[in-house]
C-alpha cells in the first residue's frame, strides 16, 4: 500500500581487568536467554509488569494528538510524559527522560558518555543538530589497538552533560532543576534490576567485582542482585545533585574534571584536565537529502548515521519498493538494501571529523553517486564492528514540537571497569578502531536522529541504538512510505543488520523465511543468522505522524522502548 492509504487499527576507581571482547559480545548476544518471562506477548502487554521496567517481545501501539514520547525504558516513558503533561516541550521531556536513563539502564548509557540530538522548533519549521559526542585526547594515542578498548586508554572526553546543558539551555521551558529531580530520586530510593539489565550485569560481572567502586555500587553483598532486586545508587545521586547545583563549573573545569583524568591515567590512559576545559558542543546544520519527494533532515557528521541514512535511502530510490513489497517478503528488496547498507557502512568507515580531514559531503549525498553504487560490492574488508547498545527516544508535544536524540556508553556495558563517583566511565574509543580521530577531534560514529518531512510537515521522527542503527531505519522508513504499513506492523517484521564483523557478514534474523535466506546466500551475501526479534539488530525509537496530524508510536519487540501518549 503506497503512502496515503494509511491503516491503523483502533484503539491505540581505577583497575583494570582485559576480558575477551568476543566472550562479552556472546554473553551480550544471548542474554534474551535469561528473559524467558518478558519475551512473552501476556508478559509484554501486562500494564502490571510493563509499569514497572523494560520487557522484550511485542508492545501495546499508542497513538495522540497531544504528545508522545517513545523511549527504552517504560519508567524513562512515563517520565516523559509526565514532563509533557505539567505543560514541557519536547526537549523538556526528552532531558528528563534521557537523564533517568542513566539510572535505569546504566548498561546502555551514562553521564560520562555521549548526547546528539536533533530538535525540531514547530512554529519556524527549523530543525538543528546538537552534537555532544565525545572528543579524542588530545595527546596522541600511538599504537592504539583492540586491547587499549578496556582501558585507560580507551577513554575519551564526555559530552552528554555539556549536551544536556546546551540543549536545556537552546530548547527547554522548564528549570533543570526540575528535568533532573527524577533521574536523582531513582538513583536515592532505587531501581528494579529488570531482566535485561541483569543480563548485562552477569555478563559484566568480572570487569564490575573487580573494583571496589563496581562492588559497592553492584554487588554490595558480594553477589549480583536477584533478577526483579533493587539497585540503589546513592554516590551517583550525589553526583547527579552536584550537577544541577554546578554544572559544567564542576564537571568540565573542577574537581570532577581532575579526579576523572587521574583515574583514567592511572589505568593507562592519557586525558588530562585540558582535554575537558576546552570541550565544547557544536549547533550544526543538519543534513539534507530527499527520498521519494519526502525530505530527510539527519544527522550531521562527524555524526555520520545522517550521511549513512540519505546514501542507503538514495539506493533504495532506484528499487520499485511498492511494487515489490518490503524486504521482509520481496528476495529482491532484501538483496539490494543489504547490499546498499553493506556498501554504505564499509564506505564510512573512512569518513572522519570534516572540521579535521576532508569530507565529500556534496559527493556522498549526490543522487548520481548512488546509482553509480547501486550494484557496488562491499569490499572483502571492513572496518571493526562496535558493539550493540545505546539509548534512543523520541518525543513530540503538544505544539508539534520533535526531540528525537541518542546517548551511550558508545561500547560494550562497564567495559573497562572504571568508575567515578557512582557512575561508570565511558570507554567509548572502541568506535577509534573505525576511524582514529585526529588528537582532539569528534569521534565519527552512526548516530542517527532523523526526520522525514512531507511537504514540510514531519511524516517520521525516528532513529535506533545499535550498529545496525541505518539498517534498522532504512526498512521501516521503506516499510512506511513505500508499503503503506502502520508503524506497529513495521516494528515486528523480521529484518537484516548491520556488520558482524570485519569480514563484511551481516546479519539476519533467521525466521525471515528460507526463500529469503537463500535468495541472501544466492546474491553472494555472508549473513550471519540470529534468532527472531534480535537485540542486535537495532530498534525503531520512531513516531509516525498520519495525515490528520496524530502521532503514533511502538515500543520495538527487539529491545525494551515503551511509547506513552499524553
Amino acid at each position: 500500500m503506497p503512502l496515503g492509504r494509511e491503516r491503523f487499527p483502533a484503539g491505540t576507581e581505577s583497575g583494570i581487568v582485559r576480558i575477551g571482547r568476543r566472550d562479552m559480545l556472546t554473553a551480550l548476544g544471548t542474554a534474551g536467554a535469561l528473559l524467558p518471562a518478558a519475551a512473552s506477548p501476556a508478559a509484554a502487554a501486562s500494564p502490571e509488569r510493563r509499569s514497572r521496567g523494560a520487557d522484550f517481545g511485542p508492545k501495546q501501539r499508542a497513538s495522540g494528538s497531544r504528545g508522545l514520547a517513545i523511549t527504552g525504558h517504560a519508567e524513562s516513558t512515563r517520565i516523559a510524559v509526565e514532563v509533557l503533561r505539567q505543560g514541557g516541550n519536547a526537549c523538556d521531556a526528552l532531558l528528563a527522560a534521557s537523564l533517568a536513563q542513566t539510572v535505569l539502564q546504566p548498561h546502555l548509557t551514562t553521564v560520562t558518555g555521549c548526547f546528539s540530538l536533533l530538535y525540531r522548533d514547530a512554529a519556524t519549521g527549523r530543525s538543528e543538530y546538537l552534537n555532544a559526542n565525545v572528543n579524542a585526547p588530545l595527546a596522541p594515542l600511538t599504537g592504539f589497538g583492540p586491547a587499549d578498548v578496556f582501558g585507560g586508554r580507551g577513554v575519551a572526553v564526555p559530552g552528554f552533560w555539556a549536551g544536556i546543558e546546551a540543549a536545556h539551555q537552546a530548547y527547554s521551558s522548564m528549570p533543570l532543576a526540575r528535568l533532573i529531580a527524577p533521574a536523582i530520586a531513582l538513583a536515592r530510593d532505587g531501581v528494579e534490576c529488570e531482566p535485561f539489565f541483569w543480563g548485562e550485569l552477569f555478563a559484566a560481572q568480572v570487569a564490575i567485582g573487580a573494583n571496589p567502586a563496581g562492588r559497592r555500587i553492584f554487588m554490595p553483598a558480594r553477589a549480583l542482585p536477584p533478577p526483579g532486586g533493587t539497585v540503589r545508587q546513592p554516590e551517583a545521586a550525589d553526583l547527579l545533585e552536584r550537577l544541577r547545583d554546578e554544572g559544567s563549573r564542576y564537571f568540565y573545569h573542577g574537581s570532577f574534571a581532575e579526579r576523572f583524568c587521574a583515574i583514567v591515567r592511572q589505568a593507562g590512559g592519557v586525558l588530562t584536565p585540558e582535554d575537558f576545559a576546552r570541550y565544547a558542543v557544536r549547533r550544526e546544520e543538519p543534513v539534507r537529502g530527499t527520498y521519494r519527494g519526502l525530505d530527510v533532515v539527519a544527522a550531521a557528521p562527524p555524526d555520520m548515521g545522517g550521511l549513512h541514512l540519505i546514501e542507503t535511502l538514495n539506493i533504495a530510490e532506484q528499487i520499485d519498493i511498492a511494487r515489490l513489497g518490503p524486504a521482509s517478503e520481496s528476495p529482491e528488496v532484501l538483496v539490494h538494501l543489504m547490499r546498499a547498507v553493506r556498501e554504505v557502512m564499509t564506505a564510512g568507515a573512512a569518513y572522519g571529523d570534516p572540521r579535521y580531514v576532508p569530507l565529500d559531503r556534496e559527493r556522498i549525498l549526490s543522487k548520481a553517486f548512488a546509482r553509480e553504487r547501486m550494484q557496488a560490492q562491499a569490499p572483502a574488508q571492513a572496518a571493526p564492528v562496535a558493539p550493540p547498545g545505546s539509548c534512543h527516544l523520541t518525543v513530540v508535544d503538544r505544539h508539534g514540537n520533535i526531540a528525537t536524540a541518542l546517548h551511550s556508553t558508545l561500547s560494550l556495558p562497564w567495559v573497562n571497569g572504571l568508575f567515578i563517583d557512582g557512575v561508570s566511565i565511558c570507554g567509548a574509543a572502541n568506535h577509534f578502531l573505525r576511524t582514529m580521530p585526529p588528537p582532539g577531534a569528534r569521534v565519527s560514529v552512526m548516530i542517527c536522529p532523523s526526520l522525514i518531512l512531507r511537504e514540510g510537515r514531519p511524516l517520521i521522527a525516528c532513529g535506533s541504538p545499535s550498529t545496525s542503527l541505518i539498517a534498522t531505519l532504512a526498512q521501516n522508513i521503506t516499510n512506511i512510505v513505500d508499503c503503506g504499513m502502520d508503524i506497529a506492523e513495521s516494528v515486528r517484521r523480521a529484518t537484516f543488520g548491520g556488520l558482524a564483523d570485519a569480514d563484511g557478514r551481516m546479519t539476519i534474523e533467521a525466521d525471515i523465511g528460507d526463500a529469503l535466506l537463500a535468495a541472501v546466500a544466492g546474491a553472494g551475501i555472508q549473513a550471519e543468522k540470529l534468532n527472531p526479534w534480535s537485540f542486535r539488530n537495532g530498534s525503531f525509537e520512531g513516531i509516525f505522524f498520519d495525515p490528520h496530524g496524530t502521532a503514533h508510536a511502538c515500543g520495538d519487540p527487539r529491545r525494551t522502548s515503551v511509547a506513552m501518549a499524553v
